[in-house]
């Protein structure tokens, strides 16, 4: 009889509590099936709207990046740093998981300038020296034996320049060891020395340009924030400008070297075939053993350039060539974009010439025909196998009149890997005009 008489109270007990869980739901709620993906109400617009009244009071430099007053230490003020990543392309590339461990995978957009709109201040050599010399690594290249060589190694500088592991340096030494594809050869390795780290870093050759001698190299510092030197996009090089040179260390040295010296020569503006600019200027740095790669400063502690190792020039000539900074920063923002976006098969012809004031200019001075005046011819470039040196002077391409640097450009887009290029040139030493002809290249970065 009990048990009777609780079986109907439990039935009228749970109708009691459905009824009462029913009547407390939302009613307006619909019940859909599970997603993947969280559910959105059609009914609300997703568009974002900018109220005035709010965008008037907010600080417009909230809004963007601060590169004003960039550090070495200060990660949230770098440049955008995703692989894949170019101006006018906004898609990105996942590179978290394990693909964070392989330097080849991971590449982050160096901190490029820092120019801060204060005046100055001269600083003594040994705090510039304190600041520049923890960003200045040591780089040791092993070269394979070939049918010529031996097994061998070079020692020689460069900068870090994000502290994630990004590092510039000479390319030139680089050259032995890249083969006809642009990268190292098997057997070559990179190996990077920082001070305050017992063990070198393995380091790969993440792309480079030869005719501004730089390159980029990249490193996983193991989770550690490098010290890095920002480097400045403004020109401000000048004839006389005290500088220094800041080296690694010679084997046996406690610290590294600082090497006085002054500016000596500027040359003059000059445009690659490509549209990049293309400038060099000249210390009275002796060429030391470990001075490739290393960075010059100024009385500021600004970086005003990479000294280069290029044998462009006479190896008797006992000046530094420097690659100036806002070259740099072109060059690695163009070898980023070209290395992230593969296939990249552009042709090269090899040659720099001067800007068109600067041709015309010279013209005038020296009655000379109005052409391109060849400021640089790579070495082992197409038309420096043809006969093509600095200081001749183009004419026509093709037959097609070659008077501005933007005819220059123009036919080389006109033209691919293999094309035929005859170059009309007149010779000023000689006082004669000259034909030179060649098959174009592909460009290697």
């Amino acid at each position: 009889m009990l048990r009777q008489l609780i079986k109907p109270k439990f039935i009228v007990v749970l109708f009691l509590l459905s009824f009462m869980c029913v009547s407390g739901c939302n009613s307006n709620k619909k019940v859909g099936k599970p997603s993947a993906t969280p559910l959105v109400d059609d009914s609300v617009k997703t568009e974002t709207t900018i109220d005035p009244s709010s965008s008037s009071s907010k600080d417009p430099a909230e809004s963007r990046p601060n590169t004003s007053e960039t550090t070495g230490t200060d990660s949230s003020d770098r440049s955008e740093a995703t692989t894949g990543s170019t101006a006018g392309n906004s898609k990105t590339t996942d590179t978290s998981g394990d693909n964070q461990d392989d330097p080849n995978t991971v590449v982050t957009r160096p901190i490029l300038t820092t120019d801060p709109e204060e005046a100055p201040i001269v600083l003594a050599w040994t705090e510039i020296f304190e600041k520049i010399n923890p960003s200045v690594a040591s780089i040791r290249l092993k070269i394979p034996a070939s049918t010529l060589y031996q097994e061998r190694e070079e020692m020689f500088s460069s900068l870090i320049i994000d502290e994630e592991g990004i590092l510039i340096s000479s390319y030139s030494m680089f050259a032995k060891a890249v083969d006809y594809r642009g990268v190292l050869m098997d057997g070559a390795s990179v190996e990077v020395f920082i001070d305050n780290y017992l063990k070198p870093f393995s380091a790969v050759l993440y792309g480079f340009d030869a005719m501004s001698d730089i390159a980029i190299l990249k490193i996983d510092p193991e989770g550690n924030k490098l010290t890095a030197q920002p480097i400045s996009k403004r020109n401000n090089v000048k004839v006389g400008l005290p500088i220094g040179v800041i080296a690694s260390p010679e084997n046996f040295v406690m610290q590294g070297s600082l090497i006085p010296g002054h500016v000596m020569s500027l040359q003059v503006p000059s445009v690659r075939e490509n549209g990049l600019p293309y400038e060099i200027f000249v210390s009275d740095v002796p060429t030391l053993n470990k001075v490739p790669g290393a960075p010059l400063v100024d009385e500021y502690g600004r970086v005003l350039g990479i000294c280069s190792a290029s044998n462009q020039y006479s190896y008797l000539d006992y000046r530094t060539y420097i690659i100036p900074s806002p070259i740099i920063v072109d060059v690695i923002d163009y070898i980023t974009g070209v290395v992230e976006n593969p296939p990249v098969r552009a042709a090269t012809l090899g040659i720099a010439v001067m800007t068109d004031e600067s041709a015309a200019q010279f013209s005038q001075r020296y009655d000379y025909p109005i052409g391109l005046n060849v400021t640089c011819v790579q070495l082992n470039s197409p038309a420096y196998i043809a006969g093509l040196r600095i200081g001749d002077i183009i004419l026509a391409i093709n037959n097609n009149k070659a008077e501005l640097t933007e005819d220059l450009i123009e036919s080389m887009k006109e033209m691919s890997i293999g094309s035929y290029c005859v170059m009309k040139v007149f010779r000023p030493s000689e006082d004669t005009e000259l034909t030179f002809s060649s098959y174009l290249q592909q460009a290697r970065h």
